[in-house]
């Protein structure tokens, strides 16, 4: 597996990547309130299962781990940020928190620590990187450095209806992206077909997606994004909130559940 789908797709959002990241879409990924759902399950089932690490895949500037440590006391698990991105993880770098710069799509648990016994796994909002013919590999090399009975908790992206999975497909696929978004039972029927089973899901607050910030992201030219909007609504028209156009151009949204995963 070489990654190249998730390699250019992160390779066209560098300019956001560091500083920015934390404020970019409104301080989403950034924001306590936004992600206090995912770090409940997570220190949930920290407690529970009383894992020696805990790897965030895709983790970014490290933002997820570092709220976990402040919001779970008595965690003694290391901490791993893996992440492609050399300036995201500049930000994440710091003493709790070890850094590994590599695809999540080729690393190994050895390689983390072949000395751990019990790992548990964190992702969030990473999943969509790997494409459409992506996804079905990660989530067999995934399960593949997991043992029986360890925990992979993500907040993915899906949606409850495959006609809001199509139309927001359709955007990302006009912005140019090979980004993909699962229907919420398509999502599930993926996890269990790879060998997890599904013990809780819940909902995450939606993350909204306005043309400025997806302009900026993606380098898109305001035509583009007029001729985008104009294609969704010919073919999709409104869809509350999940495209809703704006007197600027529109405002799109990414509908996530959390999901609570034991590997079978």
């Amino acid at each position: 597996m070489n990654g190249k789908v998730t390699r250019r797709e992160i390779g066209k959002e560098t300019s956001i990547h560091g500083t920015a990241w934390d404020s970019f879409h409104g301080g989403y990924f950034s924001d306590l309130s936004v992600a206090r759902p995912l770090i409940q399950k997570a220190r949930e089932t920290i407690v529970s299962s009383q894992p020696d690490v805990v790897v965030d895949l895709g983790g970014g500037t490290g933002y997820l781990l570092r709220a976990l440590q402040e919001n779970c006391s008595g965690l003694a698990a290391r901490l791993v940020n893996i992440d492609l991105s050399g300036k995201q993880l500049s930000q994440s770098a710091r003493e709790c928190i070890q850094t590994v710069q590599c695809s999540i799509e080729s690393f190994t648990r050895t390689g983390i620590d072949p000395d751990a016994e019990k790992f548990l796994f964190l992702m969030r909002s990473v999943l969509h990187y790997m494409g459409k013919h992506g996804v079905r590999p990660f989530l067999h090399h995934l399960r593949n450095q997991m043992a029986k009975g360890e925990f992979f908790i993500h907040q993915t992206a899906c949606f409850l209806r495959e006609k809001d999975a199509r139309c927001l497909n359709m955007l990302y696929e006009n912005m140019g992206t090979e980004k993909w978004y699962p229907s919420t039972d398509e999502l599930r029927r993926l996890l269990v077909q790879f060998g997890w089973a599904i013990i809780s899901e819940g909902e995450a607050p939606p993350l909204p997606l306005t043309s400025d910030d997806l302009r900026k992201r993606y380098m898109l030219s305001a035509a583009t994004v007029n001729q985008i909007c104009d294609a969704i609504m010919q073919q999709f028209g409104e869809i509350h909130n999940v495209f809703q156009k704006s007197p600027d151009g529109f405002c799109a949204y990414l509908h996530y559940r959390i999901f609570a995963c034991v590997a079978a």
